[in-house]
């Protein structure tokens, strides 16, 4: 199979325009680590700045600076002896002139011409981070300079001075801004090390991924070019190669895009069927990230913020506030953050601790899930307080995903965070479904139920919403701030009664409960107040466009697929038995040499009964791998689409028929872990002994639209 050998600019492309920040990258970002894919940034950038971009990255493989001018190779990457110079840890190929000589030729024509035009050299680094939009301690490392020199004309460009430049025997070239430069150019460092790649590696297959004019000589050397587009939604004309790529989305989004469509076309031949459902499971991520789905639903028309249908005229507000909570609504706020920028004067989301983005004016607190904590608590009265100040000229976008009921926590009628983090423990342990923990939670908050709508008013209030529930209902999405709840204070009560908790709960939440049965306490927000006059809640992503994502994948490897469920619910081990079964009876249906995929969706529950350590998705996997022991031919992976499962740092497990085998074979007993709830033991110790790696671990992802099952079956 040939090495794919991956190559980017930065601005534009892999960093967005605004932010420079590669956070939409994400999901094709870790895709391209798991499958140790060399990715080459290769950028108008200095040397500094692409080290302080790789290690942001965690990326360790070669880099080219300053549009080619230099190839910068970590000692030691490549086995194959290098003629370069050695510096400070690199193997260094110039293909550039030595930027005093650059800068001297710049000043030279500038004085002939006479052209209003200045270099980075004659900026501070205070106006070099005013015209780039760059950090100031960025806009630093930008000016240190090895090969060419960044310019920009004070007015319209001189089209005299450019002639000059390739009359002196130079060149020039246009990314964002002009640069100044000797004769190398990308496509002459890509070639380089492409062929420094051909002997490491044999037959490699590239790509490359830009954005401008500057870009084009490294598109014109690979094998597969990719265009993407600008934010403004066009493409740089002067661009057109044949097999040329050009993506929907701007930036990293398209850039995330492009890869996640283009790789797996690369490696049809994908070594195992864990490769399979693992590819599989990140293009169904893709489809739900926030910041894209935030990007597909609101669009911006000059002075006009177009949602769903609706029209919001932005020079009517007075003030535009950005508020929420969940585990990927950070990057929810980075895509608003891209579309109304300044216009937003104020914001504060609550997410959970690790789940943060790189934001400029919405601020953001970590805290604990799914058991509120302080943090929680303290981030939730911050945001009533932000929205109790809105008027009839205010408009307050409300941003929702997955966990929001537990990081939004502002608990009501004297109650405390202890009593409501008492209550949440004991719902989850008695295996309490989201609907039913979210009725109880709606009543003992100030904030759910309709609640931070009713602190927001008058102001209108636009919600967005991730959606991590069954059926996309918005009372129960995040415990339903802002929609009409349709439970009741005896509806809480019948759950408490249900899981037998009646003398277990808190004595100030049974009495508060009470009260509010006996109509002694505000119930919720209901269908037809006032308040929900001027609120629209729009469900943006959840788990049907994940599910349909990864059906479009199987397609494009070949896979039949089959969307079984988006509603997959009750015990683990109940649901692991009727996919199991499932399973069986359609892989003994199929022809030799068939593949077939099965797609389920949603959110099983666990009745905690053992002291070990675990999360559905793990106990599923577990439970599924006895039910298909000794199976050959039968893959499944379970995991949450956010990146963990329960209280562990696994998102989920791989599973197959041999799975149990194996554990036998060294010593474990399956079962024994089953029955005490401890799955997060057994697929931990299972990797440590056997060298496989059953244990599924993303870190997180930015995202939340419940969980994913995709059994891959193979005759």
């Amino acid at each position: 199979m040939k090495k794919v050998i991956l190559f980017s600019d930065l601005d534009g492309t892999l960093l967005d325009a605004r932010r420079y920040s590669f956070s939409a990258a994400m999901p094709a970002l870790r895709l391209v680590q798991a499958q140790g894919i060399p990715l080459i940034l290769c950028s108008s950038k200095t040397r500094a700045e692409i080290e302080a971009c790789r290690q942001r990255m965690n990326n360790s493989h070669p880099f080219i600076a300053e549009n080619g001018g230099g190839i910068f190779i970590p000692q030691g990457y490549f086995s194959v002896p290098l003629e370069a110079a050695i510096s400070d840890g690199y193997h260094l190929i110039r293909l550039g002139l030595p930027y005093v000589e650059i800068r001297s030729r710049f000043v030279a024509l500038r004085e002939q011409s006479g052209a209003k035009v200045r270099g980075f050299a004659d900026m501070t680094a205070e106006e070099v981070a005013e015209l780039t939009g760059l950090a100031r301690d960025e806009a630093v490392l930008a000016k240190q300079r090895d090969f060419d020199e960044p310019f920009v004309f004070d007015g319209a460009p001189d089209a005299q001075f450019l002639q000059a430049i390739e009359d002196a025997g130079l060149r020039w070239t246009q990314g964002r801004i002009y640069h100044i430069l000797g004769h190398h150019d990308k496509g002459r460092a890509v070639q380089i090390l492409k062929d420094l790649y051909v002997q490491e590696h044999g037959e490699i297959c590239s790509m490359a991924l830009g954005d401008g004019l500057n870009d084009l000589p490294m598109l014109q050397a690979v094998d597969q070019p990719v265009l993407i587009r600008h934010e403004d939604g066009s493409f740089d004309a002067r661009i057109d190669l044949a097999g040329l790529v050009k993506t929907d989305n701007a930036g990293p989004c398209g850039w995330n895009e492009a890869v996640l469509q283009l790789l797996p076309r690369q490696n049809m031949a994908q070594e195992s069927p864990s490769a399979v459902v693992v590819s599989i499971f990140n293009a169904a991520l893709a489809a739900v990230d926030p910041c894209q789905a935030i990007s597909n639903a609101a669009k911006r028309e000059k002075e006009v913020l177009l949602v769903d249908g609706a029209r919001y005229p932005l020079n009517e507000f007075t003030q535009i506030l950005v508020v929420g909570a969940g585990k990927g609504t950070a990057r929810m706020a980075l895509s608003i953050e891209a579309l109304l920028g300044e216009r937003i004067a104020a914001g504060l989301i609550v997410v959970k601790e690790g789940h943060t983005a790189r934001l400029n004016k919405v601020m953001q607190i970590e805290a604990s899930h799914p058991v509120p904590d302080a943090a929680g608590a303290a981030g939730t009265q911050r945001i009533l307080d932000v929205v109790r100040q809105a008027d009839e000229g205010t408009l307050v976008i409300c941003l929702l995903s997955g966990g929001a009921s537990a990081l939004l926590v502002a608990p009501a009628g004297g109650l405390t965070l202890q009593d409501k983090q008492t209550v949440t423990a004991m719902l989850l342990n008695a295996g309490a479904s989201i609907g039913e923990l979210n009725a109880v939670r709606k009543h003992l908050s100030a904030v759910k139920g309709g609640r931070l709508a009713q602190a927001a008013h008058p102001a209108q209030v636009l919600t967005l919403i991730l959606s991590d529930v069954i059926g996309d209902r918005l009372d129960v999405i995040a415990s339903g701030p802002t929609a009409p709840d349709s439970s009741s204070f005896a509806s809480a009560w019948s759950v408490i009664e249900k899981y037998g908790l009646k003398q277990k709960i808190p004595a100030r939440v049974s009495d508060y409960l009470q009260r509010g049965v006996s109509g002694l306490e505000p119930e919720t927000v209901k269908d037809g107040d006032p308040c929900l006059h001027n609120t629209r809640n729009v469900i943006v992503g959840g788990i049907s466009q994940a599910l349909a994502a990864a059906q479009e994948k199987c397609s494009q490897l070949g896979v039949a697929a089959t969307i079984i469920s988006a509603e997959l619910q009750g015990e683990a081990c109940v649901a692991a038995r009727f996919m199991a079964h499932r399973a069986r009876i359609v892989h003994n249906g199929m022809k030799e040499g068939e593949r077939r995929c099965l797609l389920f969706g949603g959110e099983t529950t666990v009745t905690v009964r053992g002291r070990g350590k675990g999360g559905r998705n793990q106990e599923l996997a577990l439970a599924f791998a006895l039910k298909i022991e000794g199976q050959q031919g039968v893959t499944l992976l379970s995991a949450g689409t956010d990146g963990s499962d329960g209280p562990t740092d696994a998102a989920g497990a791989l599973v197959d028929g041999n799975t149990v085998v194996l554990a036998r074979r060294h010593g474990m007993a399956p079962a024994a872990f089953l029955d005490d709830n401890n799955a997060y033991t057994f697929f931990q110790q299972l990797d440590v002994l056997s060298g496989t790696k059953s244990h599924f671990k993303t870190g997180p992802t930015g995202t939340n639209v419940m969980d994913l099952q995709i059994i891959l079956l193979e005759k």
